[in-house]
């Protein structure tokens, strides 16, 4: 049995899904075997020839539109007690899966995420904007009660079993993984959410942070569904840039 399961929904993403799938299969120190689902979501580029270009990977077609529909289909079919997410715009670190092993290693986690950030050709706005997103997951995680709680699959990992107590994601456009960690708080308040600097993946489509945040706003109004989400204040947010800046000043 495999130790950890990694779903990848995919659509017209020939660019990107080369890098993606070539970092899920350079994973080192991995306890035991792990497989990689491919879900095809009904691309009409040449993705699906790309997948195809690589062995060991188990492709599987979800006929339903939206990721999270295809990610239902890997959970599906995924045979480990854990299951990792990414996108196929993304790469991961060769110690991703390492990195979510050992924070998976503490039962009373039921869903664990990471540190995003983006390509080095990056601006530099773009590069203050995945500093301040990846301050404000510390902080809200680490700091605030479950209803400012978020989450995001280019960069997860969930136990099976929380997907068997309480079901797999919403098929929504967007938000759907923010709301299995409301659910999860709600159904499951012995399990939490967390968070692991060290569990890292490299966004590939953004290089400018205009273009990230129109996203990070699409995903605001979509939060608005989830009736336990709670957006921070204003006060929070200084309290998000103050934990920023005493990071840069832990790490000089």
């Amino acid at each position: 049995q495999p130790c950890i399961s990694v779903v990848v929904p995919f659509y017209n993403c020939e660019g990107t899904l080369a890098a993606c799938i070539e970092s899920l299969l350079s994973q080192k120190n991995v306890d035991g075997r792990y497989e990689i689902l491919m879900i095809d979501n009904r691309s009409t580029d040449a993705s699906a020839s790309v997948v195809k270009r690589y062995g060991g990977l188990i492709v599987l077609d979800e006929q339903t539109p939206g990721a999270y529909a295809a990610r239902n289909t890997g959970i599906r079919r995924a045979s480990s007690p854990l299951i990792a997410f990414t996108d196929a715009d993304c790469a991961v670190d060769s110690d991703w899966l390492r990195s979510i092993l050992d924070g998976m290693q503490d039962a009373a986690t039921g869903v664990l995420v990471g540190h995003c950030r983006y390509p080095d050709e990056a601006s530099m706005a773009c590069r203050l904007l995945a500093a301040y997103e990846n301050a404000k997951t510390e902080y809200v995680i680490g700091r605030c009660n479950s209803a400012f709680h978020f989450a995001y699959c280019n960069n997860m990992a969930v136990r099976a079993s929380v997907f068997e107590e309480i079901g797999h994601f919403k098929p929504w456009q967007r938000a759907a993984d923010s709301e299995l960690v409301h659910r999860l708080a709600s159904r499951l308040p012995n399990l939490k959410l967390g968070y692991r600097h060290s569990m890292r993946i490299t966004h590939l489509e953004f290089s400018r942070a205009r273009d990230r945040a129109r996203r990070l706003k699409l995903y605001t109004s979509t939060n608005s569904k989830i009736e336990t989400f709670r957006e921070l204040n204003a006060a929070r947010r200084v309290g998000v840039l103050l934990h920023l800046l005493r990071s840069y000043r832990a790490s000089e």
